[in-house]
């Protein structure tokens, strides 16, 4: 009868002992499982294969969406009736770095598209790429993938050439600034605060309130970037005082299973934007 305490006790024990067995080795199932899943995602990632890529490389072609219709970016010449513009150009140098060491270059095809169905081209696989003034738009980062910026078309301050007086935002309190009159105000709530109290005035166009600016009617003007670079290449007079005080980047997007032709995309477009090449387009079209 002594006996029957310890061999209970005993019997607790081991059921203690075998119970943490049992845990231990789910435990160690689980992590083992855990790493299995890593090694095959990670196997399944570096064995991915674009079909955009392996298509653009094997013919050599890429097809590039574009709207012919919006000056200087992309238009038809009257001359020639050929597609031109900075988009266009952008386009053919894009194509002619993408794959370095490949046994063939790649050339850009544009297949010119109306504007409101550039996307719809591009999913539908009538191009690989647009290259057509678009902005980053968050909502379509369902459908699409963008590269880096490649143009910044944001609002920017124009004073009179030589005027050191605007450096900033701020330095426009107090001052007459033109803007036209769809002007809306961007940035944090502190800037839209501060540019709706501005007490700005307002002209019909963009290039009514630089042509303000010029006759002195204004001290300084707020404009898109890209009206103030047609401005001031076709008149001498003023500047662009500073940075963009809030950024419309234009991008290049394509489709999302194409992720080798992004990964080569943003490599050319930063080597662009780090040996000039994106300035002297801008010099070439403005």
């Amino acid at each position: 009868m002594n006996k029957l305490p310890r061999l209970w006790k005993s019997w607790g024990d081991f059921r203690s002992l075998s119970r943490g067995w049992w845990i231990a080795a789910g435990v160690a199932v689980i992590v083992l499982a855990a790493l299995v899943a890593l090694w095959l995602l990670l196997r399944g990632a570096t064995e991915a294969v674009d079909p955009t890529w392996e298509r653009i490389l094997e013919t050599g072609v890429l097809p590039v969406c574009t709207d012919p219709s919006w000056p200087p970016f992309e238009f038809i010449d009257e001359a020639t009736g050929q597609i031109q513009g900075f988009d266009v150009e952008l386009a053919g140098l894009l194509a002619e770095r993408l794959a370095p060491g490949a046994q063939q270059t790649v050339q850009d095809e544009i297949v010119p598209v109306g504007f409101d169905s550039l996307y719809d081209a591009l999913l539908a696989g009538r191009c690989d790429a647009v290259l057509s003034a678009l902005p980053y738009e968050p909502m379509r980062t369902q459908d699409v993938v963008y590269s880096v910026a490649y143009f910044n078309a944001g609002l920017v301050v124009v004073t009179q050439e030589g005027s050191d007086q605007v450096e900033v935002l701020e330095d426009l309190s107090g001052r007459a600034v033109g803007v036209e009159w769809g002007f809306v105000p961007e940035g944090d709530a502190q800037q839209k605060e501060f540019l709706r109290n501005l007490g700005a005035r307002r002209y019909d166009t963009a290039g009514d309130a630089l042509r303000a600016l010029h006759a002195g009617e204004v001290e300084a003007a707020i404009v898109d970037r890209i009206s103030a670079l047609a401005y001031t290449r076709a008149c001498e007079g003023l500047q662009l005082a500073g940075e963009p005080i809030y950024d419309v980047n234009y991008v290049v997007p394509v489709r999302p299973d194409s992720f080798r032709l992004l990964e080569e995309i943003n490599r050319v477009l930063l080597e662009m934007r780090e040996d000039g090449t994106l300035d002297e387009l801008e010099e070439t079209w403005f």
